[in-house]
């Protein structure tokens, strides 16, 4: 399907261009304007098309640069720092997280990121919604625009809301320079939310009409979000009043969401992106994803394929490749991410995580050739051999010991693999057979785990190339589902919230006859990407992609291909990994119980999508989960740190409403508290 493209510079810059022609009859301080806009170009059909056409933009923004994972994934229990510390301040809680960061260096996010890139659609926003009564004279286009303003306003505004509380609520557009804001209460705020959505769910069409354009099921899910951000427990001082009705409507809102969006029937479908526009961009089980396309399109590219992956180029045998990817190794998995799936019967993990990697560096092979010290065989390793590998064992697992003698070059604890016949160079474990750690910071591991693979690209023209191509996902109907199952947990229908848990299990089990140690991801692209693959002397095409998982290296179990089963388990008795997270949080109420099984099954199903430290923070278990999860943000987190501070860009710009600049009094009248 055609995309939509976002043409911004007619838009974004109207009013301020002005391009001057000099005369050559004329002398050379006697210049003629030849070309003029300014926001009288907004009064006409055409300004305010173009205008909302450049509102989707806001959409690409958290793909662009390291704020989208920042911001919504470090300090809370699914990753922690690797082996690049550029924002460890947003993970690790320290006192650097402050209304104005001191930079580490350039890809440091400042704590005005999200507040400065919100407000900017919201202005274009406020100035399409002031203008279309007077300009728009077709009544359904007028509908139309106002849906599509209105909801990239209740958007942004709860991206604001989620982060800093309540903002500054602004409705109408500036007519000259502002200079004196009040910040609105949370209440007033998301109720403004969620009316812009109600207003974009009455006008936006049925149905998808052009990829990657708003329609009323996108309307739906948002809105649903938005009335459970309402009815969380970051508002319990305040939101007794509207739980009955929301959760009723929430029901309501995903029910219809659901209907429209069946699941994809494999959950590595969503993931095995083959090029832009390719099949698994396309799949109904995909509510809305920000857009993008290849480099003769995009203004900026989908960064997010950098921050999940461990390093490897410098490992022998080892060059980086677009295959492997440019390894930025900003996010490590937690031991949380190990220890909530069960690892045997759940195929979401070894879908969603890469764990080998092949030898693709030709000149270093003769390197790591020759004896093994541990058996006295001769090993020769060549192209495609495999090189990396991650194994996630048990504790009591005592097949490696790290005495065992390595040989040359090889790095991390020695492991003949029983699948080649030889030792895999690279070989790292998450436990040793004395019971200590290895993929683990304590244990001086930072830039070596298994990489989220879930938005890799194979597509990208060259092995340095940071501008991925493939779409953002925003939303997704397996979090429909849980957003169903929290609504009913909350109205106390733990037996009926099941269901819709369970629909997402489901398709997490391994089918009959499906091979469990299959794997692909959005690396492979390069397979059908003429930049792709590296050309070696020899002739032979090389990359470092792997089509297969370490599932039973690391369960050390025998190979086998039957069904397995993740819907047996009760109220009482859930299962036993989510046993133990809730034993260690301490959890014995029905609510907790089920609450704790819901956000864990919100890990395994969309760990790694930019939903996870917003979720947490609105349900008030952001704390106790960092503490028990995250061994870096333990020590520092407060309670302060459900909301970031106000910026302080923000506040030094402010006057009072007779003009003056605010007191430093008045600043910390309007921070968050703590700050």
């Amino acid at each position: 399907m055609k995309k939509i493209k976002y043409h911004l510079s007619a838009i974004l810059l109207a009013g301020i261009i002005v391009v001057g022609a000099i005369s050559c009859t004329d002398s050379f301080l006697d210049e003629k304007l030849i070309t003029k806009r300014n926001y009288d170009y907004f009064n006409t059909p055409e300004g305010i098309s173009g205008a909302v056409t450049a509102l989707y933009e806001s959409f690409r923004y958290p793909f662009y640069f390291e704020q989208g994972f920042s911001t919504t994934t470090y300090g809370a229990d699914e990753f922690t720092v690797g082996g690049d510390n550029s924002n460890h301040d947003w993970n690790d809680y320290t006192a650097n997280l402050s209304p104005s960061i001191i930079s580490i260096n350039s890809n440091t996010t400042p704590i005005e990121a999200i507040w400065d890139n919100m407000y900017k659609p919201i202005s274009l926003a406020n100035l399409v919604l002031a203008r279309l009564d007077d300009v728009i004279t077709n009544d359904n286009e007028r509908t139309l625009y106002e849906a599509e303003a209105s909801f990239v306003r209740g958007f942004s505004y709860l991206k604001l809301v989620e982060q800093y509380g309540g903002v500054v609520l602004k409705l109408e557009p500036s007519e000259g320079v502002d200079r004196f804001f009040v910040r609105s209460s949370v209440e007033d705020c998301i109720n403004q939310v969620i009316a812009d959505f109600r207003t974009a769910y009455a006008g936006l069409p049925v149905s998808e009409t052009v990829e990657g354009k708003l329609y009323k099921d996108v309307a739906a899910h948002f809105l649903a979000k938005a009335l459970l951000y309402r009815v969380s427990e970051i508002n319990d001082a305040w939101n007794a009043s509207y739980k009955t009705a929301d959760l009723t409507e929430i029901v309501n809102l995903t029910n219809e969401v659901i209907s429209n969006h069946p699941l994809a029937p494999d959950f590595r479908d969503l993931f095995a992106y083959t090029g832009s526009d390719g099949p698994n961009e396309e799949l109904d089980e995909i509510i809305f994803a920000a857009q993008f396309s290849d480099a003769s399109t995009a203004v900026d590219g989908n960064n997010m394929n950098l921050y999940f992956v461990s390093q490897y180029n410098n490992l022998t045998g080892f060059q980086r490749d677009i295959a492997g990817g440019r390894e930025y190794q900003r996010l490590r998995p937690s031991d949380y991410i190990y220890d909530v799936y069960d690892m045997e019967n759940d195929s979401r993990f070894w879908k969603s995580f890469r764990t080998k990697q092949n030898l693709n560096d030709a000149p270093e092979f003769g390197q790591i050739s020759g004896a093994d010290p541990n058996t006295g065989k001769n090993h020769t390793y060549g192209y495609g051999d495999l090189g990396i590998i991650y194994i996630l064992n048990k504790k009591s697992d005592t097949r490696f010991d790290k005495s065992l003698p390595m040989m040359v070059k090889h790095t991390g604890v020695y492991y003949d693999n029983p699948f080649n016949g030889k030792p895999v160079p690279h070989t790292y474990v998450r436990w040793f057979s004395d019971g200590t750690p290895h993929l683990r910071a304590s244990a001086g591991v930072t830039n070596r785990f298994p990489s989220l693979s879930k938005w890799l690209d194979g597509s990208r023209p060259n092995h340095n190339w940071t501008d991925g191509y493939r779409d953002g996902l925003i939303a997704r109907v397996s979090e429909t589902y849980l957003m169903k199952a929290e609504a009913l947990i909350r109205q106390g229908k733990y037996s009926e919230a099941i269901q819709p848990i369970n629909a997402v299990r489901a398709r997490a089990q391994f089918k009959n006859g499906e091979d469990r140690a299959e794997y692909t991801d959005g690396a492979a692209a390069y397979l059908t990407n003429s930049s792709g693959q590296s050309n070696y002397p020899d002739g032979i095409l090389v990359n470092s992609f792997a089509d297969s998982n370490s599932y039973y290296e690391s369960l050390n179990i025998p190979q086998t291909t039957s069904a397995t089963n993740l819907l047996n388990y009760t109220i009482g008795s859930l299962p036993a990994e989510d046993e133990a997270v809730i034993a260690k949080l301490g959890y014995t109420s029905d609510y907790d119980r089920m609450m704790c099984f819901l956000l864990n099954e919100h890990s395994r199903e969309l760990v790694g999508e930019f939903h996870r430290w917003m979720l947490l923070a609105r349900t008030k278990t952001l704390i106790e989960r960092a503490k028990a999860f995250n061994p870096e943000a333990a020590p520092n987190i407060q309670e302060k740190h459900y909301l970031r501070p106000i910026p302080q860009t923000y506040l030094d710009a402010l006057y009072t409403e007779d003009g003056r600049p605010l007191t430093p009094e008045e600043k910390a009248a309007q921070q968050n508290p703590g700050y």
